[in-house]
């Protein structure tokens, strides 16, 4: 399984990963202020083959923003958090944040992902597991090969995501960290900011820490 960061994200979009094994996966959309580029990325990286799933970690409009595009492109299967499709399934340009960042969403076919769900990439597994705290909705997505985490605005490198927002709570976000600690984590690709190889564990418990 490979995993390609697409061309580094300008503005305020979300970093966006496109997962290649025996299916293909992309994590979240961005903004889609830059989509034709980002479509023409990932024909590129895909070399001939289709867009089968399009995973989003929550419904903030710099990761789903993008999101008609790809799908009117691609037609993928689409999934998210089951608090988060519901915006995404009824257009909700004020839940998602779309507004804010001067954009809109229309309505979208988005199915639910729950606690536990498996995505099928053939060799390898990404587990869903609820990472609530940022949205009330959020997801993170374990590769139980590896222990690649994508964790949305969860956690990042150089921090944690906000709670300040609609829908967020720092309890639930302390809880959801502290749910990653005791999984075997390795690999860790956050949606903003630089993402790491190994020792993905160690950020994890800095954004404890910080959280206090």
């Amino acid at each position: 399984m490979a995993i390609i960061q697409l061309e580094p994200a300008v503005l305020f979009d979300s970093n966006i990963y496109l997962i290649i094994g025996e299916k293909t996966v992309l994590v979240d959309t961005g903004t889609g202020f830059q989509v034709k580029d980002t479509i023409a990325s990932l024909r590129k990286h895909l070399n001939g083959r289709s867009l089968d799933i399009v995973v989003i970690t929550h419904r903030h409009y710099d990761h789903v923003g993008g999101l008609g595009a790809i799908i009117a492109e691609f037609k993928p299967t689409v999934y998210a958090g089951a608090d988060d499709a519901v915006p995404l399934r009824e257009g909700d340009s004020e839940s998602t944040m779309g507004t804010a960042f001067g954009g809109t969403i229309s309505p979208m076919d988005v199915e639910d992902l729950k606690d536990g769900d498996v995505i099928d990439v053939g060799e390898h597994k990404l587990m869903t597991i609820d990472t609530p705290g940022h949205t009330s909705g959020s997801i993170s997505l374990l590769d139980t090969v590896t222990g690649a985490l994508f964790t949305g605005d969860v956690i990042f490198v150089d921090g944690v995501g906000r709670y300040d927002l609609p829908t967020a709570s720092k309890k639930q976000l302390v809880e959801s960290l502290q749910r990653l600690m005791n999984l075997d984590i390795n690999g860790f690709y956050p949606g903003h900011g630089p993402s790491v190889s190994k020792g993905g564990k160690e950020y994890i418990a800095r954004g404890l820490n910080t959280l206090g």
